[in-house]
């Protein structure tokens, strides 16, 4: 991990060390969709055959815009009370793993060749899809603005309502696709063509989310409210936040060598609970 991460996972650190009057920390879930946005939204499935070395044919499809698909979210929120009056402010850090989904649909596209002869071995429209599941650590860094309820509504369930922003960086985990029906069929039969003719190969072209940077930083949007003894159990433990965020990458999600220009974004409701 480089040292902007150490940077955003530093104040962690100082922050469990303080008065535990003015700290609180917990668990929070979060739900949602997430997808990709910008000039360089659709993915592109280029393939290169070469027979002995010697260029042979490019086969290359082109998906639909990036669709929504669903996206999670798990960890630990801490909270350090930074200035009180009618209301709080609040410095949040946060400790997730965090899972964005994307899906790019294939609707009947046309499979572009500079070869027909190789390529009318395949369909000559492609109707599937491709599944991104792409998990990251995140470590966000949230500014807290909390309403502080008076005296003599302390006991009740509704404990007021908060807003909240900041940066996330972000270290890539993991990012796998999946082929589906007739996007898995062309690999298929790409594979059935160089098993019947021994001296041809291919490669695959990264471009687009195939490659993905490694290290990212989002901006983080959020409001919700919080309530207490919630199965009036009148232990007050039971205290649970739930918001509505969205995060989205400053900067160009994309690493591979062509069309890199496209952002992941989610927008989730979260349950927290506090400890």
């Amino acid at each position: 991990m480089n040292k902007r991460a150490l940077l955003m996972i530093l104040p962690l650190i100082v922050i469990c060390t303080l008065n535990a009057q003015t700290f609180e920390w917990g668990i929070r879930y979060m739900g949602g969709v997430s997808s990709a946005l910008g000039k360089n939204d659709s993915q592109i499935l280029d393939y290169n055959l070469d027979d002995s070395g010697a260029h042979l044919a490019s086969l290359s499809v082109e998906s639909d815009a990036a669709d929504l698909a669903f996206a999670q979210g798990a960890g630990f929120y801490f909270m350090k009370r930074i200035a009180k009056g009618k209301d709080s402010l609040w410095l949040q850090p946060e400790l997730l793993w965090q899972r964005y989904g994307l899906s790019y649909e294939f609707d009947s596209a046309t499979l572009q060749s500079d070869n027909p002869a190789i390529a009318a071995s395949f369909a000559p429209t492609i109707d599937g899809r491709v599944d991104h599941t792409i998990d990251y650590f995140s470590v966000p860094l949230l500014i807290k603005l909390r309403q502080e309820m008076p005296e003599d509504r302390k006991d009740e369930q509704f404990q007021g309502a908060y807003l909240y922003f900041g940066p996330a960086y972000s270290y890539l985990l993991e990012h796998t696709q999946t082929y589906k029906s007739g996007v898995k069929d062309l690999a298929d039969d790409i594979d059935a063509l160089l098993a019947l003719n021994p001296g041809y190969n291919t490669v695959q072209s990264e471009s687009g989310p195939d490659k993905l940077v490694t290290h990212q930083f989002n901006l983080v949007v959020g409001t919700g409210f919080q309530l207490k003894d919630v199965f009036r159990l009148g232990l007050y433990k039971d205290t649970f936040s739930i918001d509505l965020r969205a995060d989205i990458n400053m900067f160009k999600a994309g690493d591979a060598a062509e069309r890199k220009d496209f952002r992941l974004f989610s927008a989730m409701l979260s349950l927290g609970y506090r400890l």
